[in-house]
């Protein structure tokens, strides 16, 4: 185990999450279109954000305490990786985001995410 399991990340960018801020929820378009909000353990934060934002200079990552979350959160299955990602079933409270961090691209255009935890 390499992460606290009572965290999961969320990749953005700040225009995008300004955008569906909305009385102290977060709604992207995902929650009408799929019915939940895409995360990503420590481990997939990488690989989301390039495969994501590739065109990206930076990016706005959440990182969320699910102990805090008012809606649910379920690991499904992704098709193409064959990963388990965690998905919040519901709009995302504010007050659960415990940081905001910004990400810059490296000069090669990829992001370079790694974290660890040490207990």
């Amino acid at each position: 185990m390499d992460m606290r399991d009572d965290l999961i990340f969320h990749v953005t960018t700040e225009e995008y999450f300004q955008d569906h801020k909305v009385n102290n929820r977060y709604q992207p378009e995902s929650l009408d279109s799929k019915g939940f909000i895409h995360c990503s353990k420590g481990t997939q934060i990488e690989a989301t954000a390039n495969r994501i934002f590739p065109d990206r200079d930076e990016i706005l990552l959440l990182i969320i305490d699910i102990s805090t979350l008012s809606s649910d959160v379920k690991y499904d299955m992704d098709e193409q990786t064959g990963e388990k990602y965690p998905h919040i079933y519901g709009p995302l409270n504010i007050d659960a985001i415990m940081d905001k961090l910004t990400i810059y691209a490296e000069d090669n255009g990829d992001f370079n995410i790694a974290f660890s935890s040490r207990t």
